[in-house]
Parts: structure tokens; sequence; C-alpha cells
């Protein structure tokens, strides 16, 4: 239960939850997959959302109003498309989803016709943050930490060309974090001090392809003892 909790796509074992097989495009994704990879399956009575495939401009092409859900039907020829799962996972229990309430991620990737399944090549955020155990950082020091990337089924993943951070305590009122390139292809983050709350990320990352992903965090992990006995 390592914060934060989002699509896990390059480090869950077992198949691929996106594929291309033909000219469909299967989507079978855990939204809240914890950072350490652990698989998070769907809550029916807990998660909402929908999965939006788009073509490059943003034409709509397909929806499904479950959240990484879906099987899209795609041209046979190799484009750029753009898929858009969004999850809320709410609860009776305000104890259960102390972090995760919500996930955004935005992909822009390229697919054609394969013969039998195939991975497709979507970007995925690999955190690494030195959280405790309770998920929460020093409300009083900025955190540091890094993020990479990796792929599915194996893929190689490519060097990052951009990565770009923000950050926010109610969801809205977004200010830039520092990001800088580090070692072994990860980029450094920090993030300032943010006092006792929950701290939201979004990031947008590019690799050398023209392939990215914006992911929205909302309650990403706590500053301080931000949770509900404190």
């Amino acid at each position: 239960m390592s914060a934060p909790f989002n699509p896990a796509l390059g480090k869950q074992a077992g198949p691929a939850q996106i594929t291309r097989d033909g000219d469909k495009l299967n989507v079978a994704l855990p939204m809240f997959s914890d950072a350490a990879g652990h698989r998070a399956e769907t809550a029916p009575v807990a998660d909402t959302g929908s999965t939006v495939l788009a073509d490059d401009s943003g034409k709509v092409l397909a929806r499904n109003g479950a959240s990484g859900r879906a099987t899209f039907d795609l041209p046979r020829k190799d484009n750029w498309y753009r898929l858009t799962v969004d999850a809320t996972r709410t609860s009776p229990d305000p104890v259960t989803w102390m972090l995760g309430a919500q996930v955004t991620s935005e992909w822009r990737f390229r697919s054609g016709h394969e013969k039998s399944a195939a991975a497709a090549r979507l970007l995925d955020l690999d955190y690494r943050q030195p959280l405790t155990g309770d998920n929460a950082a020093d409300a009083d020091k900025p955190l540091y930490y890094t993020v990479g990337l990796t792929t599915q089924g194996g893929q190689r993943a490519l060097p990052i060309t951009s990565l770009k951070v923000w950050y926010a305590t109610d969801g809205t009122d977004w200010k830039q974090a520092t990001a800088a390139r580090g070692v072994d292809g990860r980029w450094k983050v920090t993030v300032p001090a943010a006092g006792t709350a929950k701290v939201d990320l979004r990031t947008t990352v590019t690799d050398t392809t023209g392939a990215s992903l914006t992911e929205t965090l909302i309650d990403a992990y706590n500053s301080g003892c931000a949770d509900i006995w404190c």
C-alpha cells in the first residue's frame, strides 16, 4: 500500500493490460495500483469513471462509461491515438480510501494492426517517493523524489525528453514543482513543503518518440498527519 496510487502498466506480472489484437484495442486496466506495482482490481461498488479513445486531433472515436475497461475498434493503419481513463473511488466509510481518491491518465500513443495480441506502447510513470509508513512527507520540508518510465510487456522504456510536475492541496490551485534530469534515465522532482494537507500531483512526460502521458492524482500522498485520526 505504497503511495501514490495509479495505473502501474510496467510493473505488473502477467499479461499486458492494454493490448492491440488485430484491429481491436483491449483495455483491462486497474487504476489504483500502488507505487510498488501491487495490482488493485476494480471495485464495482466504489469505482466510477470512463474510458475514452480519440484520434490525435482530439476527436472522440469511442467511449465506455467504465474506468479502465473497454474494447475499441481501430483502423488497420498505424496512427497516433489518445486514450483518457479517469477513475474516482468513493466509499461511505471515510477510512477506506484515505489516499488515491481520483486518477486521470491521458496517453498519446501510436498503434497499428497486430496479427496477435501485443502490448500497446503506453508510457507508465514510476514514482519513488521517500514517504513514511503512513504515506506521509514532512509537513515542514520539501519532498524530494524521482520519476522514471516503464512500459508494458517487457518493452524497453525510451528516454524522457520532457517532464513537468504541478502540485496542489485542493485539486484546483496548481503550482509548478521543480523537475530536473537526474541519473539512470530518472528525473528529480522537488515539491515545496505543503504544511498539513493531502497533496495532489499532475505530471506530464514525453519520450523520444513523441509518446506522452499526463497523469493527475488527487490525494497522492499525505503532508504531515492529514488523516482523520489526527
